[in-house]
């Protein structure tokens, strides 16, 4: 019982608020990452001077510069860990079984996307104080979704027999 409150408030407190951050940001913001800046513009004016000031402010010269692996690791989250954040949300909120599979996973997904944009903060010595304060956080959910996704779901009201009495 004990572990099976643990799991939920893992669940709600530290996997859902990402996934509910990855089910809003990844169309409304990522996504403009893979628009060419040459096409009209098919998100409203207020998101794309968030996602400039963005970058400005804190100095990600990822999304600034839009280097193509980004541009890539950006497409694999808004055709993979997008809708993975959205069903990992809707199966937090409503105990569903499978949501063990689908956390693990969408963590694999972010620590795979989190190792390559590491890897070039730490090879280009570009990174700042800034940016591993905004990555590494993402960094270290998607290891705690992959772990979370290997822990099984103990399912209190789970049925037995298919409601039939056993008999001897």
């Amino acid at each position: 019982m004990a572990d099976s409150v643990l799991l939920r408030l893992i669940d709600f407190v530290l996997l859902l608020p990402f996934f509910f951050v990855f089910s809003i940001a990844i169309p409304l913001i990522d996504s403009q990452m893979c628009v060419p800046s040459n096409w009209a513009p098919l998100h409203p004016k207020l998101l794309i001077d968030l996602k400039t000031q963005y970058g400005e402010k804190f100095g990600d010269y990822l999304f600034i510069e839009k280097p193509f692996f980004f541009v890539g690791l950006i497409w694999v989250e808004i055709f993979l860990l997008w809708p993975l954040s959205v069903v990992c949300t809707y199966g937090i909120l409503t105990k569903k079984q499978w949501f063990q599979k689908t956390c693990l996973v969408a963590g694999v997904s972010c620590v795979t996307g989190m190792a390559a944009i590491m890897a070039e903060l730490l090879g280009s010595g570009r990174g700042s104080s800034k940016l591993y304060q905004i990555y590494v956080p993402f960094a270290v959910f998607g290891l705690v979704a992959t772990i979370r996704g290997f822990i099984p779901c103990t399912v209190a009201n789970k049925k037995t027999n298919g409601g039939r009495k056993k008999r001897a």
